[in-house]
């Protein structure tokens, strides 16, 4: 089964998609201090903050999905393990 993205965000990769949440939450951060400064912001600067809102919000998606990925990995190999000592279930 094929993920579904959003279009937003491709999966990329993580020093790729730092850089883009460290970009985007500039901008999203230069919005804020002039929606304070000239009390609101312009219909498109709003528009554009709803933008990299939903932009940001698919970045951090993707790095979570990222991180359960790595951790999935990880612990396919701890579980067969755990199985060899796991006595629940037999008799002696």
């Amino acid at each position: 089964m094929k993920e579904r993205h959003s279009g937003f965000v491709p999966p990329i990769e993580a020093e790729n998609l730092d850089r883009r949440v460290s970009r985007l939450a500039s901008e999203r951060g230069a919005l804020f201090d002039k929606a304070g400064a000239n009390l609101g912001l312009a219909p498109t600067e709003q528009q554009r903050l709803s933008t990299i809102e939903c932009e940001l919000d698919e970045c951090f998606l993707e790095r979570r999905r990222k991180r359960a990925e790595v951790n999935a990995r990880r612990f396919e190999h701890v579980r067969p393990l755990l199985r060899r000592g796991d006595t629940r279930g037999e008799t002696s």
